[in-house]
């Protein structure tokens, strides 16, 4: 058997500090644990991406794991999860917002653990210059990336509502061409390769978004849209399931129901 639709997870923090778009850590370790159990695979994007072209495809139980923004916490808790349980997951990191610096602690060694802020906190540390408190350093995106624990891939180098900053498209566009190319360059210097995968700050963008993302090189391109994915699916908006701090049996169940396309359309239609 194959897959016939493959679901993806969208995390933003994974932290014991409660507050927007975050899971506990032990919530977190719950969720990845139930996936490991039931057989799950965690797939790369280049893979989510041949099966969507129709070019791969996979087991049935195939699911990607992703991250937004490139939080601190991802490395001190997430990462030590994932990497003990074998998983594979996709971070898209704001490049503007990640420093130099020696690797810190993660959760499982000896060391104390750095802070980890909440959501509200690290934006305003963010907006006060003080990013490297609230966000990833280079030196552990080389180290989770170095493992095969976790691929990184572009949201932006500026992650910024280029619609609300400029009002004439032109100029609109031409920003947009100079963040997604920076953000491009500077994963290119750090980590090597050309990246081919970008997710959209806030989900947002427009449809001359999308042409000018894929005539850079972007061939898929991630959304915070609710759905599934399968093969010929639209790669220029990749469909995900936001997670929650939920029990492991419901994760189970989202994703018993977005691994078949019938199931996740009769749910979809229900909740609309």
């Amino acid at each position: 058997m194959t897959a016939r639709a493959v679901p993806v997870l969208m995390y933003h923090h994974v932290t014991p500090r409660p507050g927007l778009v975050t899971v506990s850590p032990a919530t977190f370790e719950a969720h990845m644990t139930r996936l490991a159990r039931g057989g799950y695979r965690t797939i790369t994007a280049d893979q989510l991406l041949a099966f969507m072209k129709g070019r791969e495809a996979l087991p049935p139980r195939s699911v990607a794991i992703t991250f937004d923004d490139g939080y601190l916490d991802n490395y001190v808790h997430a990462y030590p999860v994932l990497k003990r349980l074998g998983l594979h997951a996709i971070i898209f990191a704001v490049t503007g917002w990640i420093g130099d610096g020696s690797p810190r602690p993660y959760a499982g060694g000896l060391d104390d653990l750095p802070d980890c802020p909440d959501h509200r906190t690290c934006k305003r540390l963010i907006e006060a210059d003080e990013a490297d408190r609230a966000m990833l350093r280079w030196s552990e995106i080389e180290m989770m990336s170095a493992d095969g624990t976790v691929e990184f891939h572009s949201h932006s180098h500026g992650h910024v509502r280029w619609d609300q900053l400029y009002p004439d498209p032109a100029v609109r566009l031409a920003a947009l061409r100079e963040d997604l190319e920076r953000s491009r360059a500077t994963l290119t210097a750090r980590l090597g390769g050309t990246d081919r995968h970008l997710c959209w700050p806030w989900g947002y963008f427009e449809p001359e978004y999308q042409s000018l993302a894929a005539g850079l090189g972007f061939e898929s391109q991630f959304s915070v849209i609710r759905g599934t994915n399968r093969p010929h699916d639209n790669v220029a908006a990749i469909r995900r399931i936001d997670t929650k701090e939920r029990p492991a049996g419901w994760l189970a169940r989202q994703l018993f129901t977005y691994r078949s396309p019938m199931r996740a359309g009769l749910y979809l239609a229900l909740r609309r």
